[in-house]
């Protein structure tokens, strides 16, 4: 999925403040200026890997990294369909 997509997506859930699409290798840059609270990584990461943990940590934020692919929307839509008696047929 395209960068712009991704971030519209991200920017749509009420608990995002802002969404940054940035061309560096790290965000680094990002953190030093942003200072957020809470700095989030995908599952490609743990929170050992992430390059800009020290930053986000002398700026009094948090990372969170390596969330499992356990929910994807595709079984939740299926549960739904399931719980609720519908079918795609």
């Amino acid at each position: 999925m395209p960068a712009v997509e991704r971030a519209e997506i991200l920017a749509a859930l009420q608990c995002v403040d802002h969404v940054v699409l940035f061309d560096e290798e790290t965000a680094d840059g990002l953190v030093r200026r942003l200072r957020p609270h809470v700095h989030a990584k995908g599952t490609d990461y743990a929170l050992t890997t992430v390059p800009e943990r020290q930053t986000v940590r002398r700026r009094a934020g948090r990372c969170i990294a390596g969330d499992p692919k356990t929910h994807a929307t595709r079984d939740l839509i299926r549960l739904v369909l399931e719980r609720f008696g519908k079918s795609r047929e």
